[in-house]
């Protein structure tokens, strides 16, 4: 009996050691950080994960290596460098990324996107770091005849919701200018070229780099280059607060655009062929 009363009480001394082992085992693994992040944090994160919309080549766009490519992948990787932080891109909808943002799902914004009133009152822009200029895709085997931005009112014509050219569109609507059933709104530039190409819409408004783009790869031509009422033009996008990081961005742009960094960009992906 003294044997077995030895063993027990080695058995309850054993786990008790080895309870507290694992207790102290627990309390060194580190805590997740669960803020949402502010500027400061998004500054010294050693990952800084950026949302783009990779369907408006030559901006952002998914190669044949299947990587992120395109004007903005490049300046935002750049950006990374400078910063001292690394770039994961998140790809997502372009509707969706300003909501992602201020979820705390993705740190920043880099997608072609320009500032408007209602973005404005939801998140913070840098300063532009590409001047926007306009183009009208047609197909050059139809009748449509459009010479100036005015003449793409007298058909249906094609914009990518949440744009600029969207909201001009809007404003056209507003005005009796253009009847609201002219207007056809896709989420998916990519779509809207295909459907003047294949015949279902006379023109498509877009980005001028895109619409030389897209002009190329389906054989359409670009019609009319332009720059809209009100436009205006794209910066990184951060959540609404970011002041200080804000201000670090828009230093690493004028120094991008002093030291020849942009304009290399510009003569790499916007330069028409």
């Amino acid at each position: 009996m003294k044997s077995v009363g030895k063993i027990l009480i080695c058995v309850l001394c054993l786990t008790l050691i080895l309870g507290i082992i694992a207790g102290c085992g627990k309390s060194q693994q580190p805590t997740q950080n669960s803020s949402s992040g502010n500027e400061q944090q998004e500054g010294e994160k050693q990952v800084w994960v950026v949302g783009t919309s990779p369907d408006y080549p030559p901006f952002e766009f998914v190669d044949e290596k299947g990587d992120y490519a395109g004007f903005d992948m490049d300046l935002i990787r750049e950006v990374g460098k400078r910063l001292g932080v690394e770039v994961k891109i998140e790809a997502l909808e372009f509707e969706s990324l300003i909501a992602s943002l201020k979820q705390g799902k993705i740190d920043a914004i880099i997608a072609c996107m320009s500032p408007n009133e209602e973005r404005l009152k939801e998140a913070d822009f840098t300063k532009p770091y590409y001047v926007t200029k306009h183009g009208v895709l047609v197909n050059p085997n139809s009748d449509v005849d459009i010479k100036n931005i005015d003449d793409v009112l007298k058909y249906e014509f094609g914009i990518q919701t949440g744009t600029t050219m969207a909201a001009w569109a809007d404003s056209q609507i507003e005005k009796g200018a253009v009847k609201e059933s002219q207007v056809k709104y896709y989420t998916d530039a990519n779509a809207g070229a295909l459907d003047v190409k294949n015949g279902r819409l006379s023109a498509f408004v877009v980005d001028l780099p895109v619409a030389y783009e897209k002009a190329k790869e389906l054989g359409l031509e670009v019609a009319v280059e332009t720059v809209l009422e009100n436009d205006e033009n794209p910066g990184i996008v951060l959540r609404k607060g970011s002041t200080e990081m804000i201000e670090k961005l828009n230093k690493i742009i004028d120094d991008m655009m002093a030291d020849g960094t942009i304009q290399q960009l510009e003569e790499k992906w916007l330069k028409q062929q």
